[in-house]
């Protein structure tokens, strides 16, 4: 794996990464950030939302996609972020996409190293994007939620789930947070 030396941009970093077969990667100011490796427990709680989302589309009629780890989220020309897991509504990306430019749910799973930056950093620059109603970040020690959402006047909200359903903007899409963390 060879990091690019130059500042790059999200297209640039795009092609980049398709041709990394191992890590995980983030692109910020334009600079490659190689990501912490994954505890178990992140990588159970992460696959078990990508599914538990999955199932929630598919009952709420929706037409969308639901991705789990690998397809980064573009926020600005030099600024690419990896979540968890991204829901993101309307037709099919192309098959050969790696960037999501539109997601409407973010998902993120805390880790030691991460969880300061998820909960400030990530936050904010996710909410850049209009297309972003919630932004999940997930405590695998606590077993909770931290819910970021957009409320009525358009400002990032903040609801803390510990037990039962996370209602996500529309009626029929709803999240069991036991199925999270099974």
């Amino acid at each position: 794996m060879n990091l690019p030396l130059k500042h790059i941009t999200a297209e640039e970093f795009a092609v980049w990464a398709a041709t990394q077969e191992l890590g995980r990667f983030e692109l910020i100011d334009g600079v490659v950030v190689t990501m912490n490796a994954e505890r178990s427990k992140h990588g159970l709680v992460k696959l078990n939302a990508a599914i538990a989302l999955r199932g929630a589309l598919q009952q709420s009629g929706l037409q969308g996609q639901v991705y789990g780890d690998g397809m980064a989220v573009t926020i600005a020309d030099r600024l690419v972020h990896e979540p968890d897991a991204v829901v993101r509504l309307g037709a099919p990306l192309p098959d050969d996409a790696v960037l999501v430019t539109d997601p409407f749910i973010v998902v993120d799973v805390l880790s030691p190293s991460t969880g300061p930056v998820d909960t400030s950093v990530k936050l904010i620059n996710y909410f850049k994007l209009p297309s972003v109603n919630h932004y999940l970040v997930l405590d695998t020690r606590t077993q909770s939620v931290l819910h970021y959402f957009l409320g009525a006047d358009g400002t990032p909200q903040m609801k803390l789930v510990e037990s039962g359903v996370i209602e996500l903007g529309h009626a029929a899409l709803t999240l069991r947070l036991a199925d999270m963390f099974e």
